[in-house]
């Protein structure tokens, strides 16, 4: 009996010694050990359901929770003003700017301020300058300030950026900005008039600033 299944073996071996003994046992054994064969497949499919399903579920538990994580880390500014850009840090420019004490905009509300000066609670930790060709020289159309919200309070005001060629202002529309306490908003500026109207000489110097002009 040594080429038999082990199964079959041990069967027969056990109905050997019972009330089987003087009887054919080998369709016995054979349908037995096949019913037994035939249950532990059963179990073994509805184990690997049972795992695929529950790695399923925690794919998808999971999932929900990253997506909850990024929208509550969204959550420090609100309207068009969220936080969906990589951060900024400093001053990035491909060409020379430099700060303009001046505030060049009758509507404003505070003093001048550069990187890292805090205005009504928001205080400006980066500015990126996108450099586009306008007529034969370089000009900056869109500047992006990064602020931040250092205090305990909710911050709600109308931050405006103002650029100075050769020292002659030109002027942004307000953002108006909520921020929550330790919050960050990155603030789009765009400055059209240098493809549409304004004649930039190639020796122009460029200087700027933020300040905070009257909600609306």
């Amino acid at each position: 009996m040594s080429d038999v299944d082990p199964l079959i073996k041990r069967e027969m071996q056990w109905m050997a010694l019972g009330v089987y003994e003087n009887r054919d046992l080998a369709p016995i054994i054979i349908a037995k050990v096949r019913r037994q064969r035939i249950r532990r497949g059963i179990i073994s499919i509805v184990g690997v359901l049972a795992i695929s399903t529950a790695s399923i579920g925690v794919y998808e538990v999971s999932k929900k929770l990253s997506a909850t994580t990024v929208i509550s880390s969204d959550a420090g500014v609100t309207g068009a003003n969220a936080q969906t850009q990589p951060e900024i840090v400093g001053l990035q420019s491909d060409y020379p700017v430099t700060w303009e004490q001046s505030i060049g905009d009758l509507n404003a509300i505070s003093s001048a301020g550069g990187i890292g000066d805090t205005l009504a609670g928001l205080t400006a930790t980066g500015l990126k300058i996108s450099w586009e060709r306008c007529g034969k020289v370089q000009c900056p159309m869109t500047w992006v300030l990064s602020v931040e919200n250092r205090t305990a309070d909710l911050i709600s005001t109308s931050p405006s950026l103002a650029i100075f060629i050769g020292h002659s202002p030109l002027v942004s529309d307000s953002r108006p900005t909520t921020v929550l306490p330790g919050g960050t908003a990155l603030l789009v500026y765009t400055f059209p008039e240098f493809k549409e109207s304004l004649d930039v000489a190639e020796n122009a110097t460029w200087q700027w600033n933020w300040y905070l002009a009257q909600l609306r």
